[in-house]
């Protein structure tokens, strides 16, 4: 191969190798975790926020993709299981009181004044209720089912882990569907019973304004009897009065079929006028 105007080929042209796989440097990429904003990728900053997944953001940047996924392109990859504000909770952090600042600080230094010893070298969790955050193995040895910090109660569900590993965040999204479809369930049981109660409402009675239309019935029912049962009696007494041998004569007259005239006096029958 030679003389002949081709090329010498190298090894590495001929030989394939394996791909190099690539090391992630633990430390950085705890460091990314603990320290930086899963989504936005900036430095956390109070108010810190996590959701099911125990991952941490700044409050503003889930603001700023609620109102528009694209402003970041990993969004959807990223939190997407975020809808809300309500799929967050907002972390109660104490600052670090063994921080002292005369000490030549590193960004990392002045982050961890701000969220105590979250750090990523120790497992911490939170409590969806409140919001309260422990170190993992403290909120184990209290025999409580009540926040220590604001008295809250809570469940064992309600403990999420933040930063968990692979295994653990499986698990934990299992129970964040679990809770998001338990919550669905009763603010539809809870409309559905609303509606129940406005439709029996409006097919009720209404007492208050049928009540007086009711008894204005009866009354009128009443009156109009009345008045039917008067006429007949009077009708009836007029019959026998008419009728009867030892009425004067003048009496008869009252009842005659015929207008009469006399001194004055205009007479019709049932009736008695002056003029």
């Amino acid at each position: 191969m030679g003389n002949d105007g081709g090329s010498i080929p190298r090894r590495i042209e001929l030989v394939k190798e394996k791909a190099k796989e690539v090391i992630i440097n633990p430390d950085l990429e705890r460091i990314a975790a603990w320290f930086y904003c899963a989504l936005s990728k900036r430095l956390l900053e109070q108010p810190v926020v996590s959701c099911g997944l125990g991952k941490l953001y700044n409050q503003d940047a889930i603001i700023e993709y609620l109102l528009d996924p694209n402003t970041y392109g990993d969004g959807d990859k990223i939190c997407s299981h975020i809808t809300s504000l309500k799929d967050t909770t907002k972390l109660n952090l104490t600052p670090n009181p063994a921080f002292n600042n005369d000490k030549g600080a590193t960004t990392m230094g002045n982050l961890e004044k701000d969220i105590k010893k979250m750090n990523g070298k120790h497992r911490f969790v939170y409590l969806d209720t409140c919001g309260c955050v422990f170190a993992e193995q403290a909120l184990k040895e209290i025999p409580t089912k009540e926040c220590v910090s604001c008295g809250k109660p809570f469940e064992n569900q309600n403990i999420i882990i933040i930063n968990p590993n692979k295994e653990e965040q499986e698990r934990m999204k299992g129970l964040m569907e679990e809770k998001k479809a338990k919550a669905k369930a009763e603010r539809k049981a809870k409309k559905a019973k609303n509606g129940d109660k406005k439709r029996k409402k409006k097919d009720s009675p209404d007492i208050t304004t049928e009540t007086p239309k009711k008894k204005l019935a009866t009354a009128n029912i009443q009156s109009s009897a009345a008045v039917a049962v008067l006429d007949k009696v009077a009708q009836e007494l007029a019959e026998k009065q008419k009728n009867s041998p030892n009425l004067s004569k003048a009496v008869k007259s009252i009842y005659g079929s015929k207008d009469k005239k006399d001194n004055g006096n205009y007479l019709t029958k049932g009736t008695f006028t002056r003029y």
